[in-house]
């Protein structure tokens, strides 16, 4: 009976708003009950609507908990702005009125859990005038003792007064995944084609997307699309260290089917092909392949979506660019760049209209800056349904927030897009947020087309820092850079290097990927995977002579055989290398054709210097002279120096011969001359 009354009493108490703390402080000890959120409704309050909340307590602890409540509070007063986030966030603003109390009559096992509902009309709430309060649903124990909480935010605007200030939500909706496919179309591991595939992260992004496509800005990578449609045809992917076929064809081709459904030319533009990290290889001498991955990236695109997609987007990695790089781009035809608001002047947590000029060399580029908060939000943990609500509902009290600084007739429009372009929401809530953009009367949905229309904010931007940049690094990009110089060699050889040229050049695009800021070890595997399928390439064209040829002389012909086992005709050189080569005197000969699949026989004049045998490289060359391929090795002996030795033996002999007859015949002739 007492244990029954104390708990009455304490649930008076909490239902009046007497005890007011629902939480442990900052630095507390770790909660000893977890709140777990299932469900809450609606995602946009009516007047006339009630708030529905279940979820339930989980006792993490070791002991069993008796007396629980689950309890409902809101702050007495809408919160203020941005700030007010943080302050309920940092604890600092707790909710302090009690609305509800959820009695839990049986006592807590340790790792048992129990449910609880809250279903209040919203007229009965304590909401003093619109506006966002903050929301806590906390564990209380016996003693009022806080045992756990979650805070959240509850947005309250049932008029429809706060239209007149909505402010535009423009959503870029980014394609891309990390390009880990070699130059052969090799996938190094199956993280694109299960992607891909049903309840996969792109396969759930262009789900979500075809249901709210007139509300996004799709923002598509070229290198996708064109993994998508190679896997779609059929593909080999690496397997525990073997390379195997693939199974999820069918689900590529479904997905870009679904793609194709769900843009148009009014909402889609490519993005610069692999997400280039441009500033990393503008750094490192490979300027010229920045300007190929934002030339490429409109036909690649528009080809494989069979849909006109405009091209010229540059989403910079973490939202933030350096200014030559900048310079870089515009020369290349870019004229949008993707960017954070953080990486411009003034205060982040100040709202600002979501579009400036970017000055360059060649022109302003148009800078699309994302809200970073609202990034933030969108990279909350979504694992479960409570962090997927919590999420949400920061989106609407973000958003809240940033319509609340619009005063008078200002016209304000933010972008909301994630800082990472391979995001992975959770569709639940996605489709939450996006239903609110087009719901709540604080936002309506906008396009990039409108913001560009509209005012422009500064464009003073914070400097650019290298080392925090997080850039690829300059030993990794070397490599990129010994690869490419190899790929020169092999095209300077074919006599239709187009399509050997093309799809090196892609890889090596790909190799360049800001994913790879993240997964260094894959792309290190890409690099060597190409490097690997590049040297057997150069090797299919090579000399296939060996052993010991000798003259009967000083000089002679070498025999050459040449072997050409790939697909094109290729033209060569040929020159062989004496070890020493000062005793190699040859001309090296040029302009052999040799056809695909054939071998070929050539000549090459020598001499050779001394009788020693010499070893020689018979080494293939470019047109240009340069080494190409692994030589092979023979070797060469002239007689010519052994003759030659013999002769003077034997002269040496006669005169040693002749020198002793003389000799012996002057002391026969002293000896028989009278004394």
């Amino acid at each position: 009976m007492r244990r029954r009354s104390l708990s009455l009493l304490i649930t008076t108490l909490l239902a009046s708003g007497v005890i007011l703390a629902v939480a442990p402080p900052s630095g507390a000890a770790e909660p000893t009950v977890q709140v777990v959120l299932d469900s809450m409704l609606p995602f946009v309050p009516t007047a006339n609507s009630e708030l529905r909340i279940s979820g339930r307590l989980v006792n993490t602890s070791t002991s069993t908990i008796s007396g629980a409540s689950a309890q409902l509070r809101l702050s007495a007063d809408p919160i203020q702005g941005r700030a007010g986030i943080d302050a309920v966030l940092s604890s600092a603003g707790l909710p302090t009125s009690a609305v509800r109390t959820v009695v839990i009559e049986q006592p807590l096992a340790s790792g048992a859990q129990s449910t609880f509902t809250f279903q209040v009309p919203f007229n009965s709430l304590p909401l003093s005038q619109p506006g966002t309060y903050a929301l806590t649903i906390g564990a209380i124990g016996e003693g009022a003792q806080p045992l756990g909480a979650v805070q959240t935010f509850l947005p309250w605007y049932p008029d429809s007064s706060k239209s007149a200030h909505a402010i535009g939500v423009a959503w870029l909706w980014p394609l891309a995944d990390s390009p880990a496919r070699t130059a052969n179309n090799v996938l190094l591991n199956s993280q694109t084609p299960v992607a891909l595939s049903p309840g996969g992260r792109l396969a759930n992004l262009v789900d979500v997307g075809r249901e709210f496509s007139s509300t996004l800005s799709w923002m598509i990578d070229p290198s996708l699309v064109q993994s998508a449609d190679d896997i779609s045809s059929g593909y080999q992917v690496v397997e525990a260290g073997a390379i195997v076929v693939g199974n999820r064809s069918t689900d590529a081709l479904r997905w870009l089917n679904d793609l194709r459904a769900s843009i148009g030319p009014s909402n889609a533009h490519a993005i610069a092909y692999a997400d280039i990290d441009a500033s990393a290889s503008r750094r490192n001498g490979l300027s010229a392949d920045v300007v190929r991955a934002i030339t490429l990236a409109q036909p690649i695109t528009s080809n494989i979506v069979k849909s006109p997609v405009p091209g010229g987007v540059y989403w910079a990695p973490n939202g933030r660019l350096d200014q030559r790089t900048a310079n870089l781009l515009a020369s290349a035809g870019t004229t949008k760049v993707i960017m954070s608001t953080s990486a411009m002047a003034g205060d982040p947590n100040v709202p600002r209209q979501a579009i400036a000029d970017y000055p360059t060399e060649f022109g302003n580029l148009t800078a699309l800056l994302a809200d970073s908060r609202i990034s933030a939000t969108l990279a909350m943990p979504q694992r479960n349904s409570s962090e997927t609500i919590l999420a949400r509902q920061r989106y609407l009290a973000e958003t809240a927030a940033i319509a609340d600084s619009v005063t008078g007739d200002s016209d304000l429009t933010i972008v909301a897009a994630p800082t990472d372009l391979r995001w992975n929401p959770s569709p639940s809530f996605l489709r939450s947020v996006l239903r609110s953009t087009q719901s709540a009367p604080w936002m309506r949905p906008a396009s990039i087309t409108s913001l560009e229309s509209g005012q422009r904010s500064a464009s003073a931007r914070l400097p650019y820092n290298i080392a925090n940049s997080g850039e690829l690094t300059s030993t990794y990009l070397s490599r990129v850079s010994r690869v490419q110089q190899r790929v020169k060699q092999l095209t300077a050889v074919q006599a239709t290097p187009t399509t050997v040229s093309t799809s090196y050049s892609e890889a090596l695009l790909r190799a360049q990927s800001s994913a790879w800021r993240r997964e260094p070890t894959t792309g290190l595997a890409l690099v060597s995977a190409i490097s690997r399928e590049l040297s057997a390439q150069i090797n299919l064209v090579r000399p296939i002579s060996s052993g010991t040829i000798t003259f009967s002389g000083d000089s002679g012909n070498v025999p050459v055989t040449l072997a050409n086992d790939g697909s094109s005709t290729v033209t060569v050189g040929l020159t062989l290398v004496g070890q020493p080569a000062s005793r190699l005197e040859s001309q090296a000969k040029t302009n052999i054709r040799i056809e695909p699949g054939q071998k070929i026989s050539v000549e090459i004049p020598v001499r050779v210097v001394g009788g020693d045998p010499l070893p020689t490289q018979v080494q293939i060359l470019t047109s240009n002279a340069t080494p190409y391929g692994v030589p092979a090795s023979i070797t060469l002996v002239s007689t010519a120096y052994a003759r030659a030795a013999g002769w003077v033996v034997l002269a040496a002999f006669v005169a040693i011969a002749i020198f002793v007859v003389v000799g012996i015949t002057r002391r026969i002739m002293q000896h028989r001359q009278p004394s």
